[in-house]
């Protein structure tokens, strides 16, 4: 039987795994008997005992299937009932509170989607209107003054997350962020000739007078910025961050000439 340990507020959790012949999937530790045994102790065990483990662990029923078990997470007491929770989830399982928002999750974590470039904004939209009622304050109004507060924290985390993630730009920077490589102004090197060009666009825009000619700019505008969004599409999909460093700072700049002929056709009428 191999042995794991964590620090939990201070206390030295022993984590049991390899559970010899038993199921480990089906138990999970008994953290009164750990917190009370020194099973680092290999002499105190004898290792291939199924009655140790019985002993050591409670069946899990009422848990999540499938659940991951004696991994670095650390484990989460609920703070109505004290029940521990072998993984982070949002509802106790036995008192069904709703418990307190993991931070450490980013935001396609919230949002139960895979961590990618490429995602189906539709399948999106329909995630987030789910989770949208599920945590929406007003379904909580009449529980506990902590859930009321829990429900405003989960709901402002996953209307963050799907606005960050339902626009392309924003979700390419903050996938940049994820790998460690978050994208600054003067952090990279630009192409004098490239800046030169859109310093050139710019100020045609700026100059201007009709929307036949903004609508122009904007139109070219916008197949350069699709096609860079294939081209990070295609290097985070390899994982090539460096790669996908570059395009997404290109990105910028045009998305910003993108605002800007939006702007123009708000001021001017031609859209909403």
């Amino acid at each position: 039987m191999a042995v794991q340990t964590l620090t939990q507020r201070g206390k030295l959790f022993p984590l049991i795994w390899n559970l010899t012949s038993l199921s480990y999937s089906k138990y999970a530790c008994n953290l009164e008997l750990c917190q009370s045994i020194d099973i680092r102790k290999q002499e105190n065990w004898k290792f291939n005992s199924n009655a140790v483990v019985m002993k050591l662990c409670r069946p899990l029923s009422k848990f999540p299937s499938p659940v991951k078990f004696c991994s670095t997470s650390i484990l989460i007491k609920c703070w109505n009932c004290d029940t521990i929770q072998a993984q982070y989830i949002p509802f106790c399982n036995k008192c069904n509170s709703l418990q307190p928002l993991d931070y450490k999750l980013n935001y396609y974590e919230i949002l139960g989607i895979e961590e990618a470039f490429n995602i189906d904004r539709k399948v999106l939209a329909k995630t987030f209107k789910k989770l949208q009622v599920q945590f929406h304050p007003d379904k909580h109004s009449l529980k506990t003054e902590k859930e009321q507060q829990l429900a405003m924290e989960y709901s402002s985390a996953i209307n963050k997350a799907y606005r960050c993630l339902n626009h392309p730009v924003e979700r390419a920077l903050y996938l940049l962020d994820l790998a460690g490589q978050s994208l600054h102004e003067g952090q990279l090197d630009m192409d004098p000739k490239f800046l030169l060009e859109i310093m050139e666009v710019n100020e045609k825009l700026a100059e201007a007078d009709n929307k036949d000619t903004v609508q122009a700019i904007g139109q070219h505008n916008q197949e350069i910025l699709d096609g860079l969004l294939r081209e990070a599409d295609v290097a985070f999909s390899a994982n090539d961050i460096e790669t996908a460093r570059k395009v997404v700072a290109k990105i910028k700049y045009y998305n910003n000439i993108y605002e800007k002929v939006r702007q123009f056709e708000r001021e001017h009428g031609i859209i909403d």
